[in-house]
């Protein structure tokens, strides 16, 4: 009974972490914290960024950014588990991204700090990558705004 108990209390501990915090990163992870930038690079006097991201647990709402506006939001992560991906609407583009995903073999969001980072910079021609943050001056291309082309 003991033995099943604590097997419990682990597994809720796991399921409650993994709740996403748009303000702040949660600071009583058990596994990874990761956060999740996003930032428009469109041009100036065109239409706002349109940006919508969930997860199976969370819908993080709806966000127009503007031009050098960023948006983040952080996580714990369920290890094999945890999923956010976002919609971006910009001049009538539309493409589907998933920001993270716990499944990755290779997660492209790890980075040499405790901390993961995902840093995705929105452009004309389409979406830029880092895992660093702040981000360096140049980051490397991550795929089109074409939704059939990998990302």
């Amino acid at each position: 009974m003991i033995k099943y108990s604590l097997f419990l209390l682990i597994a809720s501990s796991f399921l409650l972490q993994a709740t996403s915090s748009p303000d702040s990163p949660p600071s009583n992870c058990f596994t990874k914290k990761y956060a999740v930038y996003i930032v428009s690079h469109l041009p100036p006097n065109t239409p706002p960024l349109h940006v919508h991201c969930i997860s199976k647990d969370d819908d993080l709402g709806y966000h127009n950014l503007t031009q050098n506006v960023e948006y983040r939001f952080a996580f714990c992560v369920k290890p094999l588990v945890t999923m956010f991906s976002c919609r971006f609407q910009w001049n009538g583009k539309d493409r589907g991204i998933h920001v993270f995903e716990a499944s990755w073999g290779n997660n492209r969001c790890d980075s040499l700090s405790r901390d993961g980072i995902c840093y995705y910079a929105v452009q004309p021609e389409g979406f830029y990558f880092t895992n660093v943050y702040p981000p360096p001056k140049k980051v490397g291309f991550l795929c089109d705004w074409n939704p059939k082309s990998k990302c």
